[in-house]
């Protein structure tokens, strides 16, 4: 397990006095919290209007209890600021994907390998299992953070400056990724090139000609306007990735129960209200595309789940159980497999 190691005398001191920055008053049965939701993006990006769901839902279960305050554009840090000084209250809670508590556990890297999923019904299947709530259980506790509700982020696609189809046409790609271990070997995998740069520089590296893509999920992308300087959209679904609300572990169990209960059915209504609503948004952003302009471009999603068989046990071994344990549940394999059983039958019965 990695260690938080920014911040252990300065967290040892804000347990000493008892109380996080989001309380308020000393009863459990009056006290009211108001809590800082930080996030990297604003409106119509996929853990912002998430975290508006949240939001309302909490205050409302609440009568008010609890406030939350949504801090959109990475303005109380980055990612790795935020997670590293929540325990002191910079923020109380954030809305991420599960990868990017990657730099405190290698467990959390189950979030981004590639080619796990054979879509989203397979994704909703995992993430709303036993299996999903084990992968969050034994995450949080590497790490010493909650992870409330699954978020579909949407599946992550290639937006390009030129046209690629295939594993081969991937080769010397110049294209930005997050600076996430799983990412980065992803694409070097498969013979790319990638770069890790801030999603605030991403536009103008397109436009320079410094990266030729980048990969988001596609309506992250449209909401970073890229369909101006990528004309090639590329649905290689590589990843599927889960949104979640995180907390520091230690002040969530300090919470009074009711609390506790209160956020996890905020996050759970949240979610169900973005599975949903990210369904559509794909369909309807895939169709501005088209009337931008823009080249929407299948792939032979086979070719690229073939060439990535060996990429878990070469680079992750230690996922390799939660990898099979997920490609299992693919609903897709499960019908073949009934499918197949009635052929068998229907053979008995001739037989007979």
């Amino acid at each position: 397990m990695k260690v938080k190691g920014l911040i252990i005398a300065v967290t040892t001191m804000t347990l000493a006095v008892g109380c996080f920055s989001g309380c308020s008053s000393a009863t459990d049965d009056t006290a009211e919290y108001h809590w800082k939701m930080a996030l990297n993006s604003s409106a119509g990006d996929a853990a912002y209007d998430g975290a508006v769901f949240f939001k309302e839902k909490i205050e409302e279960i609440t009568n008010g209890r609890v406030e939350v305050t949504l801090y959109g554009g990475a303005s109380l840090g980055t990612t790795s600021e935020v997670l590293e000084c929540m325990p002191i209250g910079v923020a109380d809670i954030m809305c991420e994907s599960v990868g990017t508590l990657s730099t405190f556990t290698d467990l959390a890297n189950v979030d981004a390998l590639p080619y796990i999923y054979s879509g989203y019904d397979h994704f909703m299947k995992v993430w709303e299992s036993d299996l999903g709530d084990e992968m969050k259980e034994v995450i949080g506790e590497e790490t010493n953070f909650k992870l409330l509700g699954n978020m579909y982020r949407g599946a992550r696609i290639v937006t390009a400056t030129k046209e690629m189809t295939t594993p081969e046409d991937m080769k010397g790609f110049k294209l930005r990724a997050p600076n996430l271990d799983v990412y980065l070997k992803t694409w070097q995998y498969i013979g790319a090139a990638p770069m890790p740069l801030a999603m605030s520089e991403v536009y103008t590296a397109l436009q320079q000609h410094t990266v030729e893509g980048q990969e988001n999920p596609m309506s992250d992308s449209y909401n970073y306007a890229f369909q101006e300087v990528c004309k090639y959209w590329i649905k290689t679904n590589h990843v599927y990735s889960a949104n979640v609300f995180i907390m520091d572990r230690d002040y969530f169990n300090s919470l009074p129960e009711d609390i506790q209960a209160a956020a996890i059915e905020a996050s759970e209504y949240a979610s169900d209200q973005m599975n949903s609503l990210m369904l559509d948004r794909e369909a309807e952003t895939e169709q501005k595309l088209i009337d931008n302009g823009c080249t929407v471009l299948e792939v032979d999603t086979q070719e690229f789940i073939d060439y990535y068989a060996d990429f878990v046990d070469t680079y992750y071994p230690e996922l390799s159980d939660w990898a099979n344990r997920i490609k299992a549940m693919d609903p897709n394999l499960e019908g073949a497999a009934e499918q197949e059983d009635t052929v068998q039958d229907d053979a008995v019965e001739g037989a007979a």
